[in-house]
């Protein structure tokens, strides 16, 4: 008797309550959705500076052409011309001010030359990283007052990034620090 109970309780199927699983899914799914980050990732595009030397660049552009430079050391920024030389200097505070200086000029010499969207960004390689993201910031966009509202204008959105030389650009007028 006791085969033949075994027998006739194992060829049947046992019955499965998912009601307890189903109770949990629906709680479960909509707290998932609600507590979910919806990221947006930003991408820039970043070059390398172009060669001193070569040629295709010098077929491109005229020799007059402006080749903006910024060189990003631990307590200064310099903003030049790779031809022409260093056109201004610029101390680090903590504040943060100096970038409101180099948006300043880079505006001025957007409006000189409105064709110009390039840009080199040279770094020590001890540079913190906020930094940079900061500098970059600083040369693709400027916040301007356009009637009444503040928007963004496109500055050097063309950023290559490259190492900062072991000396500083001569200044415009010729002389070295």
């Amino acid at each position: 008797m006791k085969r033949r109970w075994r027998k006739q309780h194992l060829s049947q199927p046992g019955e499965v309550n998912i009601t307890a699983f189903m109770n949990l899914m629906v709680i479960l799914v909509p707290f998932l959705l609600i507590t979910a980050v919806f990221s947006r990732i930003t991408i820039l595009d970043l070059d390398l500076p172009p060669a001193a030397d070569s040629q295709q660049d010098a077929n491109k552009e005229p020799p007059e052409a402006l080749q903006l430079e910024v060189i990003v050391r631990k307590n200064l920024v310099a903003v030049g011309d790779r031809k022409r030389g260093r056109l201004k200097l610029f101390n680090v505070d903590a504040q943060g001010r100096y970038l409101e200086e180099i948006s300043a000029l880079l505006q001025q010499i957007k409006a000189r030359v409105p064709e110009k969207t390039d840009i080199t960004l040279l770094l020590e390689t001890d540079t913190p990283y906020q930094r940079v993201v900061e500098m970059m910031d600083t040369l693709r966009v400027a916040k301007v007052l356009r009637d009444g509202e503040s928007v963004n204008a496109e500055l050097f959105p063309a950023i290559s990034i490259g190492d900062a030389p072991a000396r500083d650009l001569r200044t415009a007028d010729g002389r070295n620090p």
